[in-house]
Formats: structure tokens, C-alpha cells, sequence
């Protein structure tokens, strides 16, 4: 009966895809994102960088040549995978989540980092999820932190521990608004250990966000975390942000 009064309400009060706005097809499992919009998320087409998992798709560049993606990442920032690229269908689903209040948009998409291939030494070591942390005041304005609802689903799918173990003090600007070359300078000291956060001693912490761009903000979290003793910081994020070293595949 159960089964059947939901199939009723499908006909009549169809549900709509977060990512085309299209209704969802009767008897399709996802009630949020539809299967073509599920199949049209890509991943970064390979070969990738081995660290930040960026394309290397720049004619001329060999395998031997340091990515230019990662190269001035700090040596705690270990590792980096995203689950697709910043386009659409992903892009609107991120927006859904970030600013238009679907937070239910956090299974699907973790569901998707959840599957994705970690190095060894991540799936061994890195029991420990952290969000990346908002401002206090972007807190009050949207009631929730899109990256600890992706930490949370994250974690609960993958059997790990979440631990709000960064806080953002306020005054920065939003990364969204800025250029890649600002990026690193509005973060610069934006991060502080939280207050019940323990020992980190030679801990692999796994940080949790919905999109990376420069790897800046990561970057940050990394060097602080670093600092309070964490040996070092690998990230998962749904989508990554296209740059102009990408060539189209």
C-alpha cells in the first residue's frame, strides 16, 4: 500500500530534477536528481595528475612535468579528488544546495565522492572527515554548512568519523567572487583550530567541500591543521572548478 500511495503521488505531484528542472520519471529511484542528469555529471577525463587529480590535457606537457595545478600547494595538502567537473548539470545541483536551501541535495552528491577510487594510504589512514567551515554570519544567513552536510553524508557512507575540527573567523570575502590569483591572499590566516578539537598528532584528516577551484581554501586548512600537529590533509570534493589550463575534451 505504501509502494502503491507513493506511485499515486509521483502522477500527480511529480518530483522535479534539482539539476534540469525536468519531472522525475516515474519508478526512478532518485527522487532528487534525474537519471539523465545523473549520466551527464562527468569526471575529469584522464590522464589526471596524481596528487590533485587535474586533467593533464595541455598539449606539450609530459608526465615528468610538475603539475601546474598543484605544484604550489603546501607539502601538507597531500592528496585531491573530486567527483566531476564544475558543469552543468553539477553546477546547478551545487547552487541548489549552497544557496537555495535543498539540503537533502547532500545525499546524492555525497553518494557520488563516496564512490569515487582513493589511494591506499587515504583508505587506510584517513578515518577522520572534516568540513571546511563557513563564517558565522554566512551560518546565520543560510542555517547550515553545505560542507559538513556533504561531511556527514560523506562520513556515515563511507564508515569514517566527522569532527569539526577547523572554525572561519570572519571578515573574509566569499572565494566565489574573486580571481584565482586573490584566492590565496582572502584565506590567508581565515582558519583556526576549533577549541574542543584534541590531539591531531600525526593524524591523515580528510577534508570535505562541495567544489575546489584553486585548492586554495584547502590549501589554508591544510597549513593550520598542519601546524596543530596533523601529518597531513588529503581533500574530497563533489565537483572541480574547470581553469584555463584545461583544454576541452
Amino acid at each position: 500500500m505504501r509502494t502503491l500511495a507513493a506511485a499515486l503521488l509521483d502522477l500527480v505531484f511529480a518530483p522535479i530534477c534539482l539539476g534540469c528542472d525536468a519531472p522525475i520519471a516515474p519508478g526512478d529511484g532518485a527522487r532528487l536528481v534525474c537519471r539523465l542528469c545523473r549520466t551527464r555529471l562527468r569526471t575529469p577525463p584522464p590522464p589526471c595528475c596524481d596528487r590533485c587529480g587535474a586533467p593533464r590535457l595541455r598539449t606539450g606537457r609530459t608526465e615528468e612535468q610538475a603539475c601546474p595545478e598543484c605544484a604550489h600547494w603546501p607539502d601538507a595538502l597531500a592528496f585531491a579528488r573530486s567527483a566531476c567537473i564544475l558543469e552543468p548539470p553539477a553546477d546547478r545541483i551545487v547552487h541548489q544546495l549552497k544557496y537555495r536551501g535543498w539540503r537533502a541535495a547532500a545525499e546524492p552528491m555525497a553518494e557520488r565522492m563516496a564512490a569515487l577510487a582513493l589511494p591506499d594510504a587515504v583508505r587506510r589512514d584517513a578515518t577522520v572527515v572534516v568540513p571546511v567551515p563557513t563564517t558565522r554570519a554566512r551560518l546565520r544567513e543560510r542555517g547550515y554548512n553545505q560542507a559538513e552536510l556533504l561531511a556527514r553524508w560523506y562520513a556515515r557512507l563511507t564508515g569514517r568519523e566527522v569532527r569539526l575540527l577547523l572554525e572561519r573567523r570572519s571578515g573574509a570575502a566569499s572565494q566565489t567572487i574573486l580571481q584565482p590569483v586573490a584566492r590565496g591572499a582572502n584565506v590567508a590566516g581565515a582558519f583556526r583550530i576549533a577549541g574542543s578539537a584534541g590531539s591531531l598528532a600525526d593524524a591523515h584528516l580528510l577534508l570535505v567541500d562541495d567544489v575546489l577551484t584553486t585548492g586554495a581554501t584547502a590549501a589554508e586548512c591544510a597549513r593550520t591543521l598542519a601546524a596543530a600537529g596533523a601529518r597531513c590533509v588529503s581533500i574530497v570534493t563533489f565537483a572541480r572548478a574547470p581553469t584555463a589550463r584545461w583544454v576541452p575534451s
